[in-house]
């Protein structure tokens, strides 16, 4: 059955899933002795393709696609991944660490993509590279049963594959995938050590589950027998992780962890109604159909989640939505990713859970209208259960204000010492924000043990796990109580105070230090926000720490005031209290240097850096058997705009330092999204790529948008290749893998500008490039993709092309005059690869640090 050098080993592992297939039969024939009734009429089952999309329900998402330009985006999107596909080897059984996963992953998106894009195209290339991914995976020696998830995505994938393609695979084909499913997920899933997550009440529960199921719903019709063992016992186990959900809906991990768990919940339930004609009431399990309005409450104006616990700030794309949205008839649960699709945020190639399954926004989203939309009307959500969350926005518009606060506990799954933490967006930037993720390899492989949550463990001395660095308090420098749990105790809903109380004794009690902690915070007037601490100490005095971190940068201005700046706008902290207090800022860049208030020992060098932050707050000292009361508000100052020297309907996209983009060694592209405000300036829609300044008079660019997108490549001796991109720490473009991280000879960029929304009027004209470190003996090639021959070749030591542009009154940049390539780019189209630039010297390297464009 297997393919192994250590032929013991293979025996023994097979011996192991012959007595699992075994048990298996036992199992179902003893269901079958006690006459058990069947939770469904198997025989009833519906014809293939029954998976999630039935047979010619291709025409009503066609239709969807003609109505609504954003779900043409994602087809599109689709159909080019998939020829890129066309192009790749087969996957092949690759273990990173005791994982398979990631293979496993890239199988689902495959035949995920290709399945797809046959079923709307009938395309026979598609079909056969199905099924050339489909025989290779099969023929795996194993799905790598020891970490089932890696089992529950393959099983998933080709389940997928042999239901969408059934009628047009050859028989040898579909015979190998149900052997696969047979022997490489049903048999091994009765392995008592491999199928622990049937009874876990995490999302292990559900991917494993959802893929267990699609298996066997796809090969029903010739495994019968075990197809329904397989999926009575997961209508039994599934139902531990939806008791997460109870009772308003909130996951108790946090945004990330909710889209990867609930995809595959749903999912599951999509497939047994499409299949069998209903999930047996498994969706009305407490809190799960309200947790698509913990979702929509979950990223504020800045774009990002209030992300605690173990999670990414960046809002992700969720096609779940879609799914929620349909089945509460409320397409208001949409409302965030609409703009998503339009920044490009679905259509970009990540390693997030939401790409393999991209497919299901438009499955689930097919019967809505998305010109129809209107924002939601609800001004706050609070959801309680293991981590009780309460979220605010005082508007769905860019403007408005967002409040998150927390309670919960250290002692969950995913935690941190958080209890208390809150977030704050206003005038579409994060004022108070969270730490988030620390990347577990990164800890992991320093030997940090990460898992261990008890009190005095070595996960809170990570820097941005333990309470010191979080948006909460401390007493005497001590550890939260991993025992301790935070509760919301009241909301408020009212015109005057939108927002939460929070009781905060038990979290911070080790010793019976404090009588009571609460946290009161509200949005007032849907003005200001006001953080409201009382503190009642017992038999002894405390030393308290009030925390804040932030992006902005800070002054004390006097001892009762801090000022925040960020991005030309201010915030003004005022502090009062009924004891004495000082003021204090902290830092937060480099934890490596910094000693930890815990103990007198400086934090681990495994921690990472957080640049461009820093934290601020004050210390005070409350006295025995006193009661504290401490109050911080958030009142935004006045905007002090930077004066933009450029001419009217001049852009210019510049390379940010400090840097804030993406870059990697498998990072190929990056599609950057730009905005045009109701007032004509240039503003970015996610966090930078580039810094853009300028502003325009053309009245019908005002709230247009459009996506500029570079790719890194390399030219070999045969063809031009993909390459990584590099950022320095300043933002200025190189490429990765050469002799150095610039631009090596024969390295280089291809430019695109999708105009697709802006008017047919309008044309862009890209004029200037601005290149650094390339010096007099360097050249450039610089090739107007559009027209054939149209080209420029660039020295460094041509001074006469060089033009100083000043951008602002004290920054100014160097560009190259490329305005004799005649560039011109047409409104309402996509301009995937209008300009290319590659280092054509012998030697030496440059960067790319920005680009002018003219609007006309």
């Amino acid at each position: 059955m297997f393919l192994k050098k250590d032929q013991k080993t293979a025996d023994g592992y097979n011996s192991i899933l012959k007595t699992a297939l075994v048990l298996c039969m036992l199992v179902f024939c003893l269901h079958v002795k006690a006459q058990e009734p069947e939770s469904y009429n198997y025989s009833q089952i519906k014809e293939h393709p029954r998976l999630l999309l039935g047979k010619d329900e291709e025409k009503a998402i066609k239709t969807s696609i003609e109505k609504n330009p954003e779900f043409k985006k994602i087809d599109s999107y689709i159909h080019q991944i998939s020829d890129n596909i066309l192009k790749e080897n087969s996957l092949t059984f690759q273990m990173q660490g005791k994982r398979l996963l990631a293979v496993s992953r890239k199988a689902l998106t495959r035949i995920y993509y290709l399945s797809y894009s046959y079923r709307m195209t009938r395309d026979i290339k598609y079909l056969k590279r199905a099924e050339q991914e489909l025989n290779a995976v099969c023929g795996f020696e194993s799905w790598n049963p020891s970490h089932f998830l890696d089992v529950g995505e393959m099983c998933m994938a080709v389940a997928i594959g042999y239901d969408w393609l059934y009628d047009d695979l050859q028989e040898s084909t579909r015979e190998n995938i149900r052997k696969a499913i047979l022997e490489k997920a049903f048999t091994p899933s009765y392995v008592k050590s491999y199928g622990w997550f049937l009874n876990a009440h995490n999302n292990w529960n559900s991917v494993c589950n959802a893929g267990l199921v699609f298996g066997a719903l796809a090969i029903m019709e010739n495994e019968k027998e075990q197809s329904i063992a397989i999926i009575e016992r997961a209508l039994k186990s599934n139902i531990l992780p939806l008791k997460a959900y109870a009772p308003n809906g909130n996951y108790p991990e946090g945004p990330g962890y909710w889209n990867y768990g609930t995809t595959f919940q749903i999912m599951l339930f999509a497939a047994l109604e499409s299949a069998l004609g209903s999930d047996k009431d498994l969706s009305k399990a407490p809190g799960f159909m309200d947790s698509g309005y913990y979702m929509l409450f979950a990223s504020g104006p800045s774009g990002h989640y209030f992300n605690y616990y173990d999670n990414g700030r960046a809002a992700t794309a969720s096609s779940s939505m879609f799914w929620y949205a349909n089945k509460l008839k409320d397409p208001a649960l949409i409302y965030h990713e609409i703009p998503l699709i339009r920044n490009g945020a679905y259509t970009r190639a990540t390693s997030s859970d939401e790409e393999r399954v991209l497919p299901n926004a438009l499955i689930f989203g097919k019967d809505l209208v998305f010109s129809e939309i209107k924002e939601p009307s609800k001004k706050i959500y609070t959801g309680y259960g293991i981590t009780p969350v309460s979220i605010v926005r005082t508007s769905w518009g860019k403007d408005g204000k967002y409040l998150g606060i927390k309670g919960g506990s250290a002692a969950d799954a995913h935690a941190h010492m958080d209890q208390g933490t809150f977030v704050y967006d206003t005038g579409g930037l994060r004022w108070a924000m969270d730490f988030g993720l620390q990347s577990y390899i990164t800890l992991e492989s320093k030997g940090v043990d990460l898992w261990n949550m008890s009190q005095n463990s070595q996960r809170w001395d990570v820097f941005r796990y333990n309470n010191l660095n979080h948006n909460t308090l401390t007493i005497n420098n001590q550890r939260h109580n991993v025992n301790g749990r935070a509760e919301i105790i009241e909301t408020f809903n009212s015109g005057k105070e939108l927002g939460a109380k929070v009781n905060l004794t038990s979290v911070l009690n080790l010793d019976n230090e404090l009588k009571s902690a609460v946290r009161k915070a509200v949005i007032v007037d849907e003005s200001y926000l006001r953080i409201e601490d009382v503190v009642e100490t017992s038999a002894k005095p405390v030393d308290l720490r009030w925390n804040m971190v932030t992006e902005a940068s800070a002054e004390i201005i006097d001892k009762n005031t801090i000022k925040l700046t960020q991005k030309e706008k201010t915030m003004i902290l005022k502090f009062s209290a009924n004891i004495p207090f000082k003021l204090v800022l902290r830092p937060s860049e480099n934890p490596g240097q910094y000693k930890s208030e815990f103990g007198d020992y400086k934090y681990g060098e495994y921690n990472q850096q957080n640049r461009e932050t820093m934290m601020l707050g004050f210390d005070a000292k409350i006295p025995a058997n006193k009661e504290g009361k401490f109050i911080v508000t958030f009142t935004e100052g006045t905007e002090s705009k930077v004066k933009v020297l450029l001419n009217k309907n001049t852009f210019i996209l510049d390379a940010p330092s400090p840097n804030t983009a993406s870059y990697g060694d498998r990072l190929y592209y990056d599609i950057s999204p730009f905005g045009i405000t109701s007032s004509g300036i240039l503003e970015p829609l996610e966090t930078p790529d580039w810094i853009p300044y300028g502003m325009t008079d053309i009245k019908n660019l005002y709230g247009k948008s459009f996506n500029f997108r570079i790719d890194a490549k390399r030219i070999t001796s045969t063809e031009i290749v993909n390459a990584g991109i590099d950022r320095s720490g300043h933002g200025q473009l190189g490429v990765k893998g050469g002799e150095s991280p610039g631009i090596n000879k024969n390295e280089g960029y291809i430019l695109g500008l999708d105009l697709k929304e802006i008017p047919s009027s309008v044309k862009f004209e890209l004029t200037k490039i601005a290149f650094t470190y390339l010096g007099e003996a360097e050249s450039c090639t610089i090739v107007n993709r559009q027209i054939p021959g149209k080209m420029m070749i660039y020295k460094g030591s041509d001074k006469k092309v060089v033009q100083n542009v000043k951008i602002t009154p004290n920054y100014s940049r160097d560009f190259v005059d490329i305005s004799s390539l005649g560039i011109s780019l047409k409104g309402g189209e996509n301009h995937s690869e209008f300009l290319s630039f590659f280092n054509t010297s012998e030697s030496g390297d440059f960067r790319v640090a920005g680009f002018e464009f003219v609007v006309k």
